[in-house]
């Protein structure tokens, strides 16, 4: 499996060996040991910008992700994942709030991502509660 970290921010100092853990343990958890996925980690403007553009919100947001299995034309085999976008800043913000360490609340960010790159939805309230139930579950094994 590879796990490419990129740290595009520098308001948070951020360890990318605990964030590419992460990572690779999800993936790993769910099967995804020959996976190749990319985290890039961002300011809220850079989020803000990255969300106005591909989905057409002019807000900022905590995590965005860019899937490389769907679409037309794209095999669901490839290896190629996608990519993660991370708000660092955001998610300083919310571990203060929750009084948790930012590289948890960054990891569930992460963890967030990857479940939407396997396809799982939160639109609907059903969704939204199972894909809730695999983060936990997905964080207590890391």
């Amino acid at each position: 499996m590879i796990v490419d970290v990129r740290n595009l921010q520098v308001k948070v100092k951020i360890d990318e060996r605990e964030i590419k853990k992460c990572a690779a343990a999800v993936l790993e958890a769910m099967g995804e040991r020959g996976s190749e996925l990319s985290i890039l980690l961002v300011s809220d403007s850079r989020i803000r910008g990255m969300n106005r553009k591909y989905r057409d919100r002019d807000s900022r947001t905590d995590v965005l992700a860019f899937s490389m299995r769907s679409g037309k034309g794209v095999s669901k085999d490839s290896p190629i994942l996608g990519d993660v976008v991370v708000s660092v800043e955001t998610a300083k913000r919310e571990a203060v709030k929750r009084k948790i360490q930012v590289k948890k609340e960054i990891c569930l960010y992460v963890i967030h991502g990857i479940l939407h790159l396997l396809g799982y939805d939160d639109q609907a309230p059903a969704d939204r509660k199972k894909m809730k139930a695999k983060e936990e579950r997905l964080l207590k094994t890391i």
